[in-house]
This record gives structure tokens, C-alpha cells and sequence, in this order.
């Protein structure tokens, strides 16, 4: 089987089904007649930007955050905003984001697809399990990056 039809197939499991493992989604694969490995498997979930979080039971689960939207930097962190921070900050240059365990990092990179990209211009990140440091040029600049992502929790 052709890589475009098996990650079609894996995006559809992940929209139509709840997934919690890696397992479980193999075997869905399998159902629909697709073997793979564990690192195809992991590498297509990259390459499909599909991750695991939290539902709103507590419980990890595979979620595509953007499918209609998946080249467009600013939507993917709207979307990433709106699904895993729970509160921004700012002291004085620094844009200090809480998220939802283990996402920290997840965030950041989208953050970082939009350096120097107005109305963010942040300079870089820092990333913890569930807090991001975003460094601007002043605090001015951290007060609109803070509007601009309050704006989209």
C-alpha cells in the first residue's frame, strides 16, 4: 500500500474513532488491511500532525488539531492556543504561557513557526512540560504578543 492511501486511512481512524495507544491504532489499521511497523507508524503521525492530548475525561487520546488548515502556520497555533493554554502572562519582556500538561513544547514550536511574523515578532522560546517562555524585543512588544494570544484562547 501507497504512503498517501495508508496516512488517509490513519487520518480517518483518528476522526472517527477515540484512540489512546499506538496498539489500538494498528489495529484499526489492520482492520482496514494496512500492516505497518511501530516507527512508520510513529513517523506518519508526524508527518500527519496528529498528536496525543487530553480530552476533556482527563484521558490521552490521538487528536488532528487543524485538518483544513494544515499549511497555514497562523491557524495551526490558533488552534494549538485554543486547545491547550490555559493562561497568559507577561513580565516585562517575557511572554510566560501555562498549558496543559506535556504540552509546553508543542506549543512553542507553534510559536515558533511564526517568528518575526507581526503581530508575534517574538524572538525565540522556551519550552518546559507545561509552560513556554517567549522572548520579545521590549515589553511593549511581550503586551501585544500577550493581547494577540489572549485573543485566541
Amino acid at each position: 500500500m501507497k504512503k498517501k492511501e495508508r496516512q488517509a486511512i490513519l487520518q480517518k481512524i483518528v476522526h472517527e474513532h477515540l484512540v489512546h495507544t499506538q496498539e489500538e491504532l494498528q489495529d484499526y489499521l489492520h482492520e482496514y488491511g494496512v500492516r505497518t511497523t511501530q516507527a512508520t507508524l510513529s513517523r506518519d503521525l508526524r508527518e500527519l500532525k496528529v498528536t496525543k492530548m487530553r480530552d476533556e475525561y482527563g484521558k490521552s487520546r490521538y487528536i488532528k488539531l487543524t485538518t483544513e488548515t494544515q499549511g497555514d502556520a497562523e491557524q495551526r497555533l490558533q488552534s494549538a492556543l485554543k486547545t491547550v493554554t490555559k493562561s497568559v502572562d507577561v513580565v516585562d519582556f517575557l511572554v510566560i504561557i501555562h498549558t496543559s500538561p506535556s504540552y509546553g513544547n508543542f506549543l512553542a514550536a507553534a510559536l515558533d513557526e511564526l517568528r518575526d511574523t507581526p503581530p508575534a515578532d517574538i524572538l525565540g522560546t522556551i519550552a518546559g512540560h507545561d509552560t513556554v517562555v517567549a522572548f520579545c524585543k521590549d515589553g511593549e512588544q511581550a503586551q501585544v504578543v500577550s493581547d494577540y494570544l489572549s485573543t485566541h484562547i
